[in-house]
This record gives C-alpha cells, structure tokens and sequence, in this order.
C-alpha cells in the first residue's frame, strides 16, 4: 500500500509539472485534443485530492504540514474573501471556477515541490522555457516582426497582453540565472532571455513593458549587478527608439489621452471604481459577469449599452468594484507577505541563492505592477503561472536555496 501511494504521488508530481512546463511551451494540439497548463492543471488536482483522501485513511491523519505557514495563510483568506463576496448566490460564478482551480494549483506546488531539487526544476520552468512560447509564435506568424500594431505576437497563449503579462514574470528569472549560471545552462537562459524581450516587444504590452521594466530595475539595485542590467535596459530602449511602431507605442504611456483604447480603458476603470464606491465591504461579486451586469446599468440609454464590456484591465480596481475594499486588502497582504518573506529569506543565504530568491521577488513585483493593466486571473497561463509563483516562494522560503550548488 505504501509503495502504491508513493508511485501515486510521483505520477502526480510529473503531471503538475507537466503544467508548470507547458505555461513556457504553450498549448499543444495533439490528436483533435487540446492539451494545456489549466487543463493538466485541472485534471491532477483531483488526482491529488484523492490521493491525499487515500493517505489519510492510510496514516490516520490529513498529511499537510504547512497549513499556518503565513504564505498559505494569506491564500486562504484572500480565497475566503473571494468566496463570500459572491454570497447569498452564486451566479455568473464562472470566473470563481478558474480562481478556484489556481488557487489549489498554488497549494500542490507547495504540497508536492516542497524541497530543493524539486523547487529548482520548477524555478527553471518558468525562466527557462518561455522562450519556446516566442519561438512557436515567430513560426506560426512571421509577419509579427514587420512591426505592425495590427501583428501582435500572442500564439500559442490567447492573447498578446497574456503573452506579455507571461514574459513580464519570466524575464526577471531568467536574468537571475544568467548572473548565477555557468556553462550550457547560462547560455541557454541568454538565449531564452534574448527570445523573451522579443516576444515581450512584439506583444506591444504597455502594461507588461512598465511591469518588467520595475522588476528588471528592483533587479539591478538589489544585486548591484548594474552593467549586466544596464546593458538590457538600453538594448530594449533603443529598439523601441528606432522601431517607430514600438516607439509610438511607448509614447502613449506619456500621452494616454491620445490613445482611443486607453481613453476607454480608463472610463470603464473610473465606472468600476463608482461601482465599488456603492457596495464598499464587499462589492458585488467576483467575476467578469457580475461587473458586466453593473456596468450595463451605467451605460443604458449610451451608444456603449451593447458593446463588449470585458474587464477595467486593473487588478486592484476589479477587486473593489467585485469584492471591495476587504478583498483588495486581502490581496496587498497576499502580495506584500510573500514578497517580503522571500525578500527576508536573502539574508539567510549565500550569493548563489540570494540572486535567485532576488529573481523571484522581482517577478513578484512583475506580477504586482502589471496587475496595474492587465489581470491575472482572466487568463489560463498567466493565472497558473501566478499561483505558481506563490507556491514557488512558499518553496523558496522553506529551503532557502534554489540556485546551483556551490
């Protein structure tokens, strides 16, 4: 029986992963079938459930040894938070489902990654293979590197700004291993990090770019590895200087009033931040489709009634305007815990480690001023690579050292 529930737990680790590694890869068709992060994702947690069932008739007891861990902790109340602000029903729910299913993606990472070696492979994951996601999207559509605003790169993931939101995340750990890597390791994450900022310019994510561009910066002054980190800053600056598309761009991050699309950006934002203004304690419910049903209400009777109201593309507005000022507070100690405890967990340890634990607070961050923009949660690789995140720096807390040994 034991030896049964050990092969159970291993194929259970490959399949998560199998997620973890396809958030860099990117969906894959394989026989009419989709195959991508969520859906693997999806699929090994009740695998995992059912093996923890299965354990605790075996040993007698529920087997999680990290429950009051701060980390875990302040999931558990931002997850409460989320839950009860869709009481008393629960309709146009569909998006909870997806929050539900990131949120225990983040509690099997920590579950079943709980050690170095384990930790390291998934640190590598997220680093190394977004780069693959650059590549497939340069084959699928060539066209992207004309520089046109109407050609985004966003295949194999659904979206441009998904894609940039991703590569935002991952190009802060990538830069992580290239100071501290050796040999065909480091040569492999220049290459992934060059592929990577190609990918992050084509999406034209104004969001991802102000994101990264924090995340590389909090990179450079903890470290104090300026000439490295200098060098990429002004090779992404200067391309953006000389591609006009890329420049101009850029250019409305200064102008916002003349562009169209962040004109109505900022108008559903300022509706949401009204919405949220009305029900304060705990919005109106969290999801897409219960903010629609609000906004609508504000714009019956305008030329806007009947147009596709998706979300305010802002982390921290959406969460007023659906579970209000509890569920934003809830976030930011989300947020502010787990970067402050990996960024604690720096002066504990040797160089090696510390500019990985560096790397994935800066993601963190990366994480955290994209959320300005764009939304994590909305969108299947940006969330699992999210939660995958949190329970990285769970690891990364417990262990301490995820870097090469010295």
């Amino acid at each position: 029986m034991d030896r049964c529930l050990e092969w159970y737990r291993k194929g259970i680790c490959a399949f998560l992963f199998l997620s973890i590694a396809l958030l860099g890869i990117g969906r894959l068709e394989l026989f009419s079938l989709s195959v991508s992060a969520w859906s693997v994702s999806r699929t090994t947690f009740f695998s995992w459930l059912l093996w923890k069932l299965l354990s605790a008739i075996r040993y007698r007891c529920w087997p999680v040894d990290f429950a009051t861990h701060p980390i875990p902790v302040s999931l558990f109340l931002f997850f409460f938070t989320v839950s009860i602000s869709l009481l008393p029903d629960f309709h146009a729910a569909g998006d909870f489902r997806y929050f539900f299913f990131g949120c225990v993606h983040a509690v099997m990472v920590m579950d079943l990654f709980n050690d170095r070696e384990k930790g390291r492979w998934v640190f590598l994951c997220l680093a190394l293979l977004p780069g693959i996601a650059t590549l497939r999207g340069l084959l699928n559509d060539p066209s992207v590197l004309n520089l046109d605003l109407t050609r985004r790169l966003g295949y194999p993931l659904d979206h441009a700004n998904t894609a940039g939101y991703l590569f935002s995340m991952s190009i802060p750990l990538v830069i992580a291993l290239i100071v501290t890597e050796k040999g065909v390791l480091r040569g492999l994450a220049v290459l992934s990090c060059a592929l990577q900022l190609v990918g992050l310019l084509l999406t034209y994510s104004r969001g991802a770019w102000v994101g990264c561009a924090t995340a590389v910066l909090f990179l450079a002054v903890t470290t104090k590895r300026w000439k490295e980190i200098s060098y990429l800053l002004a090779t992404f600056l200067l391309v953006c200087v000389f591609a006009v598309p890329l420049r101009d761009r850029m250019l409305t991050l200064l102008k916002p009033q003349a562009d169209d699309a962040m004109n109505e950006r900022m108008e559903v934002m300022r509706d949401a931040v009204k919405v949220g203004a009305t029900h304060p304690l705990l919005g109106i419910g969290y999801g897409r489709g219960r903010l629609k049903e609000a906004l609508r209400e504000s714009y019956r009777g305008t030329a806007n009634e009947n147009s596709p109201i998706w979300h305010a593309h802002n982390v921290y507005v959406e969460l007023f305007a659906e579970t209000g000022m509890v569920g934003v507070i809830a976030f930011l100690w989300l947020l502010g815990v787990t970067g402050y405890l990996v960024r604690r967990r720096t002066r504990s340890e040797e160089y090696v480690s510390q500019i990985i634990l560096l790397g994935l607070a800066s993601s963190w961050i990366a994480a955290a001023t994209t959320g300005l923009g764009d939304i994590p949660f909305y969108h299947h690789e940006t969330r699992i690579f999210f939660f995958t995140l949190l329970g990285l720096a769970f690891v990364a807390h417990r262990t301490g050292n995820l870097g090469r040994r010295i």
